[in-house]
């Protein structure tokens, strides 16, 4: 799968001119998902264009609230993501676990609140520079899987997502992502006894000079995209040529 996450960019011209681009130059793999992620204000909108294209993109939103009917100013519940067609969502972005200092028990209500919506989540795990440093990679990411249950295992997308990757231009080296991926992918099957139906994507500064290297990878299931998916070309030729 390949997963554009926007973040906080983009407006309803931009959104339009790249769903425009996308659709009509994407070859759509039905054994590779093309998954949109705009931002949370754009949502509807978006669903709005990938419905009339036809063309199999995915709609994933960035970010929702786990409660159903607190009245919660500002929020968004997994109910209105599925009003409006969001199939996919991002929980536990390294942004979301530092600025809003989401906890695990936080995390983990939530992947059970959109799970028993059929809104697949994408569960983001990743390091600091400083722990990465420190040799605890793997410590922060057994902490950070804690969340994911083992009925949870099979019906979620794990995104490795290196913080000192993320929007620096910084990539880790593949034997690295290697490593890590096939760490990730024990303890996924430590914890549901099989592996099978369990993707692990990378994300973390992937562009056109380093996606196919990653890909390629059999301990690589997907991308998370963040700048370089901006790009409507860029975007394309990353999931046609993956």
């Amino acid at each position: 799968m390949i997963i554009a996450n926007w973040k906080m960019n983009g407006s309803k011209e931009l959104i339009k001119n790249w769903i425009d681009v996308v659709s009509r130059d994407i070859e759509i793999n039905e054994t590779k998902e093309c998954i949109f992620c705009p931002p949370t204000c754009y949502l509807d909108f978006t669903g709005t264009l990938v419905r009339k294209t036809s063309k199999g993109i995915k709609l994933g939103s960035q970010q929702f609230d786990s409660e159903l009917l607190a009245p919660l100013t500002g929020g968004i519940n997994s109910q209105m993501l599925v009003d409006i067609g969001c199939e996919f969502v991002i929980i536990g972005h390294s942004e979301q676990r530092i600025h809003v200092d989401e906890s695990n028990q936080i995390l983990s209500n939530k992947l059970k609140t959109a799970i028993e919506m059929n809104i697949k989540p994408i569960f983001c795990i990743g390091e600091s520079l400083h722990q990465k440093k420190a040799n605890q990679t793997k410590d922060i990411l057994i902490d950070q899987l804690d969340a994911l249950t083992s009925s949870f295992v099979d019906k979620c997308i794990v995104a490795y997502e290196p913080v000192w990757a993320i929007g620096t231009g910084e990539n880790a080296e593949i034997s690295y992502i290697e490593e890590i991926h096939s760490f990730i992918k024990e303890e996924l099957r430590n914890k549901k006894n099989s592996t099978n139906g369990i993707s692990v994507v990378y994300g973390g500064s992937v562009n056109l000079d380093n996606y196919k290297e990653i890909y390629s990878s059999n301990m690589v299931d997907g991308l998370l995209i963040g700048g370089a998916s901006l790009d409507s070309d860029t975007f394309t030729k990353i999931y046609n040529m993956s």
